[in-house]
């Protein structure tokens, strides 16, 4: 009976609030990992606006995150996060990292309107370039100045670059490597860093973007 029990009570949803929204757990996180204190940790480094419009924080795998090679998702204002964590610091960059994805949404303008982060963004972008073909690698079949995720561009930096490479490289212009792949996640990655506990290396490395976090806040 107390093994009939336990197995229930593994396999059933769990659900409380966040920040006034649903957290639903569909699928099981590692059992090491307190889904509830972790969340609450968040609700109080997170501004209350920062919630406008988010319906529901959904943890459950998906079959497009293997396909997309991710572990989160926002879709309608909804964030969907894998079960399928390393530890409690990956989810909470999973859930901070799908934010900043939802404040882009709740704040377009005041974000992008004054072409500071896209500036600074393609300043970046020149520096990496500048460093790319300094280790040998052709660069010219790349556009180094779009602003939008392209794959082929991706595939430039981690398959043909590699990922050993990429960070050293972009060790010095970026938060992390990930930053250079797109304007919206060159944002992305200074709003994790900044709520991840990185705020000092951000403002070395990203002025612009780093005080235009602290505006939103």
């Amino acid at each position: 009976m107390r093994d009939y029990i336990f197995e229930k009570v593994q396999n059933t949803t769990r659900h409380f609030k966040f920040g006034g929204i649903d957290v639903i757990e569909d699928d099981p996180l590692p059992s090491e990992l307190d889904l509830q204190s972790i969340f609450y940790s968040l609700e109080k480094i997170l501004p209350s606006h920062f919630f406008s419009g988010l319906h529901a924080v959904k943890i459950a795998h998906r079959q497009e995150f293997d396909d997309r090679d991710v572990n989160a998702l926002y879709q309608d204002g909804v964030f969907y996060i894998t079960n399928q964590q390393r530890n409690g610091k990956d989810l909470i960059g999973d859930v901070i990292h799908e934010f900043a994805h939802h404040i882009e949404m709740l704040y377009p303008e005041k974000i992008y309107e004054d072409e500071k982060i896209k500036k600074e963004f393609l300043q970046k972008r020149a520096q990496l370039e500048f460093e790319v073909r300094s280790e040998g690698y052709w660069t010219q079949e790349y556009n180094f100045r779009d602003l939008h995720f392209d794959e082929k561009f991706d595939n430039f930096l981690y398959k043909r670059i590699g990922r050993q490479m990429l960070k050293m490289l972009t060790s010095s212009i970026f938060i992390r490597p990930y930053a250079s792949t797109s304007l919206r996640e060159y944002f992305a990655t200074g709003f994790e860093a900044y709520f991840s506990g990185n705020k000092e290396l951000l403002k070395q490395l990203s002025p612009v973007l780093y005080n235009k976090i602290v505006s939103l806040i």
